[in-house]
């Protein structure tokens, strides 16, 4: 089972589908990577080299996309900024309620749920 940028593979998957799995790929730019690693449509994971996963590596490094933990970062630090300078949406990410403005006196439970005794 190969890792790609520290995701697991699977041998028996279709590498496009399984390239998307990582965060911050979705299934058309893991179908371009894949096309220009020169992987087919119908490539598994078993057929990667480590070779080929370092082409891999290098052909997402070259797309100027965030991926993986770093992606994960950026969106925390910037949900983090929201919070610390006190706007609207970071006191709502703060208190677990919906950030995007929808209703909650008859939805979002999800987001109450856990959450509500914060202040």
């Amino acid at each position: 089972m190969p890792f790609i940028i520290g995701t697991p593979t699977p041998d028996n998957k279709i590498l496009v589908q399984s390239v998307s799995h990582i965060y911050g790929i979705g299934l058309a730019e893991s179908g371009i990577l894949c096309q220009k690693a020169g992987f087919g449509d119908d490539a598994r994971g078993i057929h990667v080299t480590p070779e080929k996963s370092k082409l891999l590596e290098s052909l997402v490094d070259d797309t100027n996309l965030l991926v993986g933990a770093d992606l994960r970062r950026f969106q925390n630090d910037k949900i983090r900024r929201l919070c610390v300078i006190a706007t609207y949406r970071g006191l709502r990410h703060k208190k677990g309620l919906p950030v995007r403005g929808q209703r909650t006196h008859t939805n979002a439970k999800k987001r109450i749920h856990f959450n509500i005794n914060v202040v």
